[in-house]
């Protein structure tokens, strides 16, 4: 989702770039027509940017989510062994009492 992101953005100013250095890009408009050539290649920038940007969100957190989703997976098998991790003690504190009880 990242890559489509970056090639939308990437056509926009490719496209932005064609329509600017076009000699004859519209039929009827000459040499006076600069300020509109200036409108439609920001135009055509922004929207590639517009077009990009949503995809480039959504595939970053798409990323995190697929990453939290491992390490969520890790800690379940750890759990599910029993393993307790790095420790000081293995009693758990004060007493031999966990000091954050299971529930379960």
């Amino acid at each position: 989702m990242i890559a489509i992101g970056i090639v939308f953005i990437a056509l926009g100013i490719v496209f932005a770039g064609v329509a600017l250095f076009t000699e004859e890009w519209r039929q009827g408009v000459k040499k006076e027509g600069a300020f509109e050539r200036a409108v439609v290649v920001g135009g055509l920038v922004v929207s590639g940017f517009l077009a990009g940007s949503p995809f480039i969100v959504f595939g970053q957190l798409l990323t995190i989510f697929l990453e939290q989703r491992a390490l969520l997976a890790r800690i379940h098998r750890r759990l599910g062994r029993g393993e307790q991790g790095p420790r000081a003690d293995a009693g758990g504190g004060a007493g031999g009492r966990d000091r954050y009880p299971r529930l379960g």
